[in-house]
């Protein structure tokens, strides 16, 4: 009851998930799961809010693209508990810290963090490093997110001179007939 005063009884899911061993790492890929009456389910990830959020869904393939209609209770008939971050992101958009302090000045910096530097595309043209990887510059120059919901955007909008006539053209048109 406290948990859904404060607006987080999803907590109450998740804890119940954690209870009965549901490990989330295990449907981050596309994961067959029996879904009674001979029917099998699928359980993985999927964008959601334009590509703000990763959510898990109940599918009906093992590509996880076609939602499962009655995936939902399914999974919770079978299970005891509904499906955790069905309804919330997997991801957070909070910051995490990557270094850490060992109390004589020096900085490292934890696995995650160098995982994640290591897998991701670069454009280190203005970096003072001897070997500046360059590979991503192209991609990080053409697009910039605007919106929170998550929908990418060009950075840059130009003017089409065909559609200008077009538009001109047709008006012109309209207003003569």
């Amino acid at each position: 009851k406290c948990y859904q005063s404060y607006g987080a009884g999803y907590c109450l899911e998740e804890d119940k998930a954690e209870a009965y061993g549901f490990d989330v790492s295990q449907y981050l890929d596309c994961t067959q799961i029996d879904g009674g009456n001979d029917k099998a389910y699928y359980v993985g990830p999927y964008c959601a809010n334009q590509g703000g959020d990763v959510r898990l869904g109940v599918f009906s393939d093992d590509t996880c693209t076609t939602f499962a209609q009655s995936g939902g209770s399914a999974f919770s008939n079978t299970f005891g508990f509904n499906l955790p971050y069905s309804s919330e992101s997997l991801v957070t958009s909070q910051c995490v810290g990557c270094g850490s302090s060992d109390g004589n000045g020096n900085v490292e910096t934890n696995q995650m963090c160098g995982n994640v530097y290591s897998m991701s595309g670069k454009c280190e043209t203005r970096m003072a490093v001897d070997y500046p990887n360059e590979s991503s510059c192209g991609y990080i120059e053409g697009i910039k997110v605007i919106r929170e919901d998550g929908v990418i955007r060009s950075s840059t909008v130009r003017k089409s001179k065909a559609a200008a006539v077009s538009i001109g053209l047709f008006t012109t048109v309209s207003v003569l007939l």
